[in-house]
């Protein structure tokens, strides 16, 4: 095979108008994660993967009662909306749902048919039976709907307005007291002038939560997995509607190989609520632990609109990485549109970047030690509409949504069908790969040389694996070699010495931040919020990097050494320190007051691993039934 060939393949065989139009009709629904409108999602989406020539199409259905739970992964609350108005006393409504996407908090408390009226105050102001205006950016709006509920107010209406201009999404606890309403900016103030609102919301419970799946079946076992998340609220485009629609390109793609082309592994796809979806799959459903896994979040954006490349999310360092090494070659590989004036470099328009591991979605359970997939997600960052009513069907730029396809299907094609023949090409991409990493460690610190040499090693020797045979032991030598060479220009440096004793993990499963602020009680859950409040998404990186970095080997240094230097983020020690002094107490983490091996348990064994340990130990709760 010639990854290259695969890769054009692909593209030319690319369906893009098809894709476009299975992304216009999931934009229709209004797709909260137990509700109506992704049920009726998933119905499509079966649909259309049985004529794309998937084979076993099902459409799981799990419970939706807020309390069953995969691992730490609570279930959703069922809640499906029907009707929203809100309007001025003695003028006309100021927003109504279903017309105005985004426009009604997810989880609203229902008003009866006949509505409420109620007297229109700021935060400071909150008392019972009042609707609560949260138009000050400053203030954060957890802050004021916790306030509101503890005050008794009634609803909440907040002027979250996106980068982009839409309104923003609210998300309330489910099953608590309160509605609320997304609106733009000038509605609080009308309001507030007013001084009395009228607000109906009309919601219905007791939905499921639909999971997807079919499979393209192959000679062996072991599957490859393709992910996207199928939820969020109407339209939502680009996020996720273009990555559900992206796999459905890829499943015809795959399913109309030239006759002949096998297929060791079968590659298995997966659409479901973000999070809890997988979380339910890979708990009750799946046999194993995927083989390897490509994630699609957020597929097809316009990127001189929306702001953001395509982007690389890497496999994080302590697992194999080759699935990295060959995404980035696969979308080097991708047909350039124009060439520089030689017709010597390719040229074009749009661009993509690599990251470090992030795991803000579905690729998140799958990295998890406790699972052990090698994954990596494609997608687009940063995005000026996202998770706003902006985010409309003209955001998705078919190229880019043919591009990002094209990867997802040329790794699954490569992925399912290494052979040893494959070998010395593959190793020639994992080894390009692993140089280029290594010599942007200049003039960087020794330890990020040794890491990054380790993690390309890695990426070297699971290569044993994907393609069924040992390879020779040249490469690696010729990986150290390199690194030592590089290590020569670098100033000498040591990390210091492990000097406490080692930290475990004990939490179910694959980590769940939102698990573990409720396994934190009320002062950890506080900490979290006040975190992502400070920066949402370095936040949430930074304690997902310290969770992977607990191996049952390091001590509190070196799992915030092995975390700054997997993620790049610049770990604060106070920060590092409190996650786990959090950790420990909420009974996620061990920790020995000496180094001594012999005092603590190692590293964790998959779901996979053929001695059916549990994560967390044989007494762990709820260790699916499969592992």
């Amino acid at each position: 095979m010639s990854v290259r060939n695969v890769v054009r393949r692909v593209h030319s065989g690319f369906d893009v108008d098809a894709a476009m139009a299975d992304v216009a009709a999931v934009c229709g629904f209004d797709r909260y994660q137990a509700s109506a409108g992704i049920a009726a999602a998933a119905a499509y989406v079966a649909g259309r993967a049985e004529e794309a020539g998937l084979k076993d199409v099902r459409v799981h259905e799990f419970p939706a009662d807020g309390e069953r739970r995969w691992w730490s992964f609570r279930a959703p609350t069922g809640w499906t909306p029907v009707r929203a108005v809100l309007s001025e006393v003695g003028a006309g409504a100021a927003v109504r749902y279903p017309e105005e996407p985004f426009t009604l908090g997810a989880y609203s408390a229902g008003t009866g048919d006949g509505g409420v009226e109620v007297a229109v105050v700021r935060a400071a102001e909150a008392r019972p039976g009042t609707l609560v205006v949260h138009d000050e950016p400053e203030v954060g709006l957890g802050y004021v709907l916790e306030l509101a509920e503890s005050r008794g107010a009634v609803g909440v209406v907040t002027e979250q307005v996106s980068p982009g201009g839409g309104t923003g999404r609210v998300e309330l606890r489910a099953g608590g007291p309160l509605f609320a309403f997304s609106v733009p900016r000038g509605v609080g103030a009308r309001l507030m002038a007013r001084g009395r609102a009228r607000v109906t919301v009309t919601a219905e419970p007791g939905a499921t939560m639909p999971v997807v799946t079919g499979v393209l079946p192959g000679d062996e076992a072991d599957e490859i997995l393709l992910s996207a998340h199928l939820c969020h609220p109407r339209p939502s485009a680009n996020d996720n509607a273009s990555g559900v629609a992206a796999l459905l390109g890829t499943a015809r793609v795959l399913a109309g190989a030239p006759a002949g082309v096998r297929r060791r592994r079968g590659v298995r796809f997966l659409w479901g609520p973000e999070f809890t979806g997988t979380a339910a799959y890979l708990h009750d459903i799946a046999a194993g632990a995927p083989f390897a896994a490509v994630n699609v979040d957020m597929a097809g954006e316009d990127q001189r609109l929306c702001g953001g490349p395509l982007i690389v999310e890497r496999c994080p360092d302590h697992l194999p990485g080759f699935v990295s090494a060959l995404a980035e070659h696969v979308v080097a590989s991708l047909p350039q549109a124009s060439r520089s004036y030689a017709g010597t470099v390719p040229c074009d328009t749009w661009t993509w970047r690599a990251t470090p591991f992030a795991g803000a979605s579905d690729h998140s359970l799958l990295a998890d030690r406790s699972i052990g997939t090698p994954v990596v997600t494609l997608g687009h960052w940063p995005d000026r509409f996202n998770h706003s009513s902006a985010d409309t069907l003209d955001k998705v730029d078919p190229a880019e949504l043919r591009r990002t396809g094209t990867v997802a299907a040329t790794m699954a094609a490569v992925l399912s069908g290494a052979t040893p023949a494959d070998r010395p090409e593959l190793e020639t991409i994992a080894v390009q790969w692993t140089a280029a990493r290594l010599l942007e460690c200049l003039p960087a610190s020794p330890a990020l040389l040794r890491h990054r040499a380790e993690v390309g090693i890695a990426a070297l020797g699971w290569l044993d694996d994907l393609c069924g045979e040992a390879g020779s032991t040249d490469t690696r030598r010729w990986v150290e070699d390199l690194a030592a060479h590089i290590g020569t220009r670098l100033p000498y440096g040591e990390p210091p010495a492990a000097g406490g004793g080692r930290v475990w993990r004990c939490w179910p499963g694959p980590f769940n931040v939102r698990g573990f602020a409720e396994a934190a009680g009320e002062a950890g859950r506080r900490w979290v919020d006040a975190r992502l409040a400070a920066d949402r998404s370095r936040g949430y990186a930074l304690m997902l990097a310290l969770a992977h970095a607990v191996d049952g080997v390091r001590d509190r240094a070196g799992v915030a050494r092995h975390a700054e230097l997997a993620s790049g983020i610049p770990v604060d020690a106070a920060f590092a320190e409190e996650f786990l002094d959090l950790l420990v107490a909420a009974g996620w983490a061990g920790e020995s007051a000496t180094p001594d091996p012999a005092t603590a348990p190692g590293d964790v064994s998959p779901i996979a691993d053929a001695t059916g340990a549990a994560e967390g130990g044989a007494d762990a709760p709820d260790a699916p039934a499969h592992a």
